[in-house]
């Protein structure tokens, strides 16, 4: 997971999941479980449906506060 699209196409992972959080916030705004825990569960799937080296998908979510 990365927030940085330029540093993820420096680094070239296999596979990359990017969300639209500041650093250190990949999970969403602190408190927020249930919503952590979709982003979570959103990140497990794409660990199984991401089958094509060098793909990078981008989390619809948004930060609220």
């Amino acid at each position: 997971m990365g927030n940085e699209p330029e540093r993820m196409a420096k680094i070239k992972p296999p596979r990359a999941l990017r969300v639209k959080f500041g650093r250190g916030s990949m999970f969403g705004e602190p408190g927020n479980v249930e919503r952590q825990r979709r982003i979570v569960m959103d990140a497990l799937e794409a660990l199984q449906t991401m089958v094509v080296p060098g793909t990078v998908r981008e989390l619809s979510y948004q930060w609220r506060r």
